[in-house]
């Protein structure tokens, strides 16, 4: 179990931990505060939407060749994820009753991606795609808002949920390199101070969230 700033921070997490300390996370933390975190993965991964099916996501990951990976259904929306290189990251923020969710979407993505530009990627935000389809893999297309490259190939999607006047955004970055500090600029010049340190406090709700991101009942509920 979790059970202070220093275990949390450091080890690495396998996919029902990080699924448990992002929810923990959006339920425990101040309403003010704006909290990013960066993972650290145990091991390669797959999450899937909310709304996904497990089998579908199951199936994704093996041809992935991810078959002995965990797959772990995510409190947020969006589609199948496979953590095996990205960059994954979690922000946790005030979300204004009247803020629409892909207003919230537009400028999680803009910081990033003017942090992104400042270390010389080049980038630019998506205009989405011609069409209503959903995409059941995030990476296979780019929708309205995310970030591609400079041959608008996707970079950085992510997906949301909302909760009691918090946010919980959830955001994969593949990019080669190491991206931590213009992710962490870019964040800081749009949404202002940035807390990293994670309070202890927080997390009191973090052991059965824990029991439920391992269970059957969560992730194959559908």
């Amino acid at each position: 179990m979790l059970q202070t700033a220093r275990e949390v921070l450091e080890p690495a997490l396998d996919a029902s931990q990080q699924m448990a300390l992002d929810e923990a996370l959006l339920l425990g933390v101040p309403l003010a505060s704006v909290i990013l975190r960066f993972f650290h993965w145990a091991g390669p991964a797959a999450t899937f939407g909310y709304s996904q099916s497990y089998e579908l996501a199951r199936e994704a990951a093996s041809a992935r060749g991810l078959g002995e990976a965990p797959v772990v259904r995510r409190s947020t929306g969006g589609g199948i994820v496979f953590h095996d290189g990205d960059l994954t990251f979690s922000l946790v923020f005030p979300w204004e009753s009247l803020s629409a969710p892909l207003t919230i979407y537009e400028k999680i993505h803009r910081g990033v991606l003017s942090g992104l530009k400042d270390a010389g990627v080049q980038a630019s935000l998506s205009g989405g795609r011609e069409g209503s389809e959903r995409l059941d893999q995030c990476f296979h297309g780019p929708e309205a808002f995310d970030i591609v490259d400079g041959e608008g190939r996707k970079i950085l999607g992510g997906a949301l949920r909302r909760r009691a006047g918090r946010g919980l955004y959830q955001g994969s970055l593949r990019l080669a390199g190491a991206w931590k500090e213009a992710v962490e600029r870019g964040l800081t010049r749009e949404w202002g101070c940035l807390t990293r340190k994670i309070d202890p406090g927080w997390l009191r709700g973090l052991q059965p969230l824990e029991v439920k991101y391992q269970s059957d009942a969560w992730n194959k509920r559908r």
